[in-house]
């Protein structure tokens, strides 16, 4: 590794020093910066398309319909169903890391740009069958980001827990942009009624995205530490998924609670409705996007605090951590139901409202980014590190399915407590 110093010529930085710096001074690095892009490549699609769930309610499925009231949930099933199967798949082929990274990040281009052309022809097309092939290009979408996942998570665990973090960091920042825009933009008009060129061009972004992920990671060659780069005739034998489970139990079953329990998030912050704040809903609600992915940020940041990456916070305390994650449900069912309808009371409640979506958010990006730092630590060599890649993701794509699920549960408790 190369730092500069003070402008004349540069240090090097050994590995073990650059595990001990700031995310904000492994910025300097360039193969840190591409494993973070590529990370803010790996959620983009996901967040896009989740952030701009009330344009597809309202302006593509008119809000009334069948196809409105289930198209969070059925995003988000698709989504994480056919992430879960292909990332068994995957896993169960342990080789080719490098190639995968490319191809998904090619496939997401060309789901993007097909999604940009729907955008342009969906008042030609029944909701029935526009409906149908959004789902399908979800299903894509998904399966690419897990090739890319599973690829550079291979590489990130041959890297170190710094590098897991970089990508880890560069999902939570593609929570971030887009909810902050999409916030913005409802100041000057609902979100909802969106206009064609802006979501045209929120869903080109996503190509743009993944064309310079692709350039990066070409130009750093940050494959080059692999064992088993695109050479299948000296693979080693493959890592038994008993094995890795032994290894690495605490730390996957802490991905898999987290998500399970994070996959509520979307329903609570589309139906409960601003109570005393000067907003619209249409405001509010990316607004609170906004808020849990700044939280989800932070989490991921602070990870790499020393308390954090101490043997002594070990992974059994980071699944403990992950289970008392569930008792944040309840606290949003009591908001969901309306609570006091006090007038000096609302604005307060809207504020703690914000502050639990951002603890919310905060501990979520917290417990996923520990694991996945810690991911290296518990394994002993690199053919493991490179296994655990594709190993992790049918945690995270399993636990993104079972919520997903239990979210159609809460759909009608929200609706029941809300009547």
């Amino acid at each position: 590794m190369q730092a500069e110093n003070n402008g004349h010529e540069p240090i090097v930085v050994q590995e073990h020093d650059f595990e001990e710096l700031s995310v904000w001074e492994s910025m300097r690095d360039l193969k840190y910066l591409t494993f973070l892009f590529i990370g803010i490549g790996l959620l983009w699609p996901w967040n896009c398309i989740l952030s701009a769930t009330l344009y597809f309610k309202h302006d593509v499925y008119h809000d009334e319909t069948i196809w409105a009231k289930i198209f969070t949930s059925s995003m988000m099933t698709v989504s994480t169903t056919s992430s879960a199967l292909f990332n068994i798949w995957l896993a169960r082929r342990q080789h080719s890391y490098s190639v995968r990274v490319i191809r998904g990040l090619i496939w997401e281009i060309f789901v993007f740009v097909i999604l940009g052309l729907v955008t342009l022809a969906h008042s030609v097309v029944p909701l029935w069958a526009s409906f149908t092939f959004v789902m399908v290009l979800v299903a894509i979408s998904s399966m690419a980001t897990a090739m890319t996942q599973n690829g550079i998570m291979a590489i990130a665990n041959v890297y170190g827990p710094k590098f897991s973090q970089a990508v880890m960091v560069g999902q939570a920042i593609a929570g971030v942009l887009p909810s902050i825009v999409l916030f913005v933009i409802s100041f000057f008009g609902d979100p909802s009624h969106q206009s064609v060129s802006g979501i045209l061009l929120y869903f080109l972004t996503t190509a743009l995205v993944a064309t310079v992920s692709i350039v990066l990671y070409r130009a750093t060659k940050i494959d080059a530490r692999l064992k088993n780069v695109n050479n299948l005739m000296t693979k080693s034998p493959a890592i038994s998924f008993t094995v890795l489970f032994d290894k690495l139990k605490y730390l996957v079953l802490s991905i898999f609670t987290t998500f399970v329990v994070t996959l509520v998030f979307p329903l609570f912050a589309n139906t409960v409705p601003v109570k005393g704040l000067p907003l619209e809903n249409s405001q509010y609600v990316p607004l609170i996007f906004t808020i849990w992915n700044l939280g989800d940020l932070h989490g991921r940041i602070i990870a790499d605090w020393p308390i954090f990456r101490s043997s002594a916070f070990g992974p059994a305390k980071v699944f403990a951590y992950s289970v008392l994650r569930i008792l944040f449900i309840p606290i949003f069912l009591l908001f969901s139901a309306g609570g006091s309808r006090q007038g000096s009371f609302l604005m307060l409640q809207d504020a703690f409202y914000i502050i639990i979506q951002y603890a919310f958010g905060l501990t979520n990006g917290h417990v996923i980014s520990i694991s996945f730092m810690k991911v290296p630590e518990e394994l002993s060599n690199d053919e493991e590190r490179e296994a655990a890649g594709g190993f992790t993701n049918i945690f995270v794509s399993t636990g993104l399915t079972l919520g997903s699920i239990v979210s159609y549960f809460f759909v009608y408790i929200i609706a029941a407590i809300t009547k």
